[in-house]
């Protein structure tokens, strides 16, 4: 007798899942061997898990570079010596090593010629200045020694830079801009205090031969040397009055520096190693401090913003536990300290921790719970479109775009005035306002003279400061810059008046940037009107300004003599 009750029948669905079903501690992709590694809930062994690394090493690979292979391009693998770049160092090699019968195979060509390895050395930032003076040597065997060994056992070209060397002419898109720049105020450092608002920063360009003391050997001609160089790189750093401008200040000129490593190198693609996890704490971290215009570009698979660069990210889907344990698995060697903490430069005790130092606690924290916290906010975040901009529009600091308008924004939407300072503004105002009408000149043919009036006349200050010495600078920012301002120590800034000097100067590429903005084809052209306008404003006659002040009161000489022979 049978059972009435009938077996039940299984969908073509369920049986592939019961087919990829998997007994507990046993692999997800070859369910015979018994698991070793645990990511997001998945189960590997050590084979099964490289396998599914590179797997995604070269998905990334393909989607960033999808059209088919004509020429091969050389790539500049930014190295900095943490488990993300080793790892990425290691995937191109495994990568780029095609089998001798593809290699005979002319069809099958490479996608990449040449592959560099460069390397930023930032131990001058290590420790303070009494410590690296003693252990000079050693860091740097530790990190531009290392980097090199590490790119040699893969016979790849290496290029080392220190990170003071951001104050060479040579690291400019000109390679030879001989020129820095100093920051001042709008008002004078006794109404800094007492302004209702911040004040407007103005660059100041001084050439590098002003500021140089010494005879560099590469160049034989007066240069920089190294301690003066990291000397002026800390001031910079100290003129920052939080970490987190600190660290933004870094990351700025941490990527101009690989930027001109590739373009010298004659690399069009620049891979950088920043894992999901990386990647998510700079969505949030970016878009903390104000930099979400650029976002696209600096968290994106493929950024196409800078000229003859290509940045990708072939990692971005890759959480750091992944990329330390394939490092672990392939036993690739790290640096151990191969990055600036920054520590030795906070003076007090108001910020403990950066934005993205804050950022990535609660990401990682976040994510041992939730392992799809990373990709989650990564997938978010590629929804975003790049900005409708052009690369001649950069920002002069950080070299990414520039959205218009946007000092008036941010006047606009913030508050810095209380209602009880009104009164003291308006009374700083009309006292300055009686000190620049003080008359020009005081002798009988001053202009103040001529009918009592001093409508035309000009001020002491005025006259005497030449326009063309003074650029812009705040409203060429970025808005993300322009919020790191904020943080800015303006005791240490210049003053318009001229009664105090900048404690810091800015890298010679953003002087560039800023004179390219402004309008100067160069610095010679810069040099060339400054020096026309000194000379023209000397040598131009107060008396014949006068003469063409009240040239339509005087008689000429000839109706003079008609009117006498009438």
């Amino acid at each position: 007798m049978s059972c009435s009750v009938d077996e039940p029948t299984m969908t073509v669905a369920e049986k592939r899942a019961q087919a990829r079903a998997v007994h507990a501690g046993f692999c997800c992709k070859c369910k015979t061997t018994k698991s070793t590694i645990i990511i997001r809930y998945a189960e590997y062994c050590d084979p099964c898990f490289l396998i599914a690394l590179d797997s995604k090493f070269r998905t990334a690979l393909r989607n960033a570079r999808p059209y088919r292979v004509i020429t091969p391009e050389n790539v500049m693998l930014a190295f900095s010596g943490g488990a993300s770049s080793r790892s990425l160092i290691h995937l191109f090699d495994v990568f780029h090593s095609l089998p001798p019968d593809v290699m005979a195979n002319k069809q099958q060509p490479k996608i990449y010629n040449n592959i560099h390895v460069c390397h930023v050395d930032e131990s001058c930032l290590f420790e303070s200045a009494v410590e690296q003076e003693s252990q000079d040597k050693t860091r740097e065997s530790l990190t531009l020694g290392k980097a090199q060994s590490i790119a040699e056992q893969y016979r790849y070209p290496f290029h080392g830079v220190r990170i003071e060397d951001i104050y060479d002419p040579e690291w400019t898109d000109s390679q030879c801009f001989e020129a820095v720049a100093t920051l001042m105020t709008s008002l004078p450092k006794d109404q800094l205090t007492t302004s209702g608002q911040a004040p407007e920063l103005l660059s100041r360009i001084l050439p590098v031969s002003t500021t140089a003391s010494s005879i560099t050997k590469e160049t034989g001609r007066l240069g920089l040397s190294r301690e003066e160089k990291v000397e002026k790189l800390k001031a910079l750093l100290n003129a920052c009055t939080t970490m987190t401008a600190r660290e933004t200040v870094l990351q700025h000129l941490r990527s101009s520096l690989l930027i001109q490593l590739a373009k010298r190198a004659q690399c069009t693609i620049l891979a950088l190693g920043d894992s999901a996890t990386r990647v998510a704490i700079q969505i949030i971290g970016l878009t903390a401090i104000g930099r979400g215009y650029s976002l696209p570009h600096e968290t994106s698979l493929v950024s196409n913003w800078v000229d003859d660069v290509k940045v990708i990210r072939p990692l971005k889907d890759c959480l750091v536990k992944e990329l330390d344990t394939y490092c672990r698995l392939n036993q690739l060697e790290l640096i151990e300290k191969h990055f600036a903490t920054l520590e030795w430069t906070m003076k007090t005790k108001g910020e403990a921790k950066s934005i993205r130092r804050q950022t990535e606690d609660f990401i990682i924290g976040l994510d041992k719970e939730f392992p799809s916290t990373a990709a989650t906010v990564c997938r978010t975040a590629a929804k975003l479109t790049p900005p409708d901009a052009t690369y001649d529009n950069r920002c002069p600091l950080c070299l990414g775009p520039v959205q218009e308008g946007v000092q008036e924004w941010k006047n606009r939407i913030t508050v810095t005035t209380t209602p009880s300072s009104k009164l003291d503004k308006e009374n700083e105002e009309e006292k300055a306002m009686d000190k620049d009408d003080e008359c020009c000149s005081s002798g009988k043919l001053s202009c103040c003279s001529v009918n009592g009036s001093r409508s035309n006349c000009t001020p002491s200050q005025q006259r005497d400061e030449n326009p063309t010495t003074t650029l812009p600078f705040s409203s060429l920012l970025c808005y993300g810059c322009l919020t790191n301002l904020r943080d800015l120590d303006l005791k240490s800034m210049g003053s318009k008046d001229g009664e105090s000097e900048s404690s810091f100067e800015l890298p010679p590429y953003v002087t560039e940037a800023i004179l390219h903005r402004t309008g100067y084809e160069s610095l010679e052209a810069f040099v060339e009107r400054t020096s026309t306008s000194s000379t023209s404003t000397a040598n131009v006659d107060p008396r014949e300004n006068l003469r063409e002040q009240i040239k339509d009161f005087l008689i000429d000489s000839d109706d003079d003599e008609d009117n006498d022979d009438g």
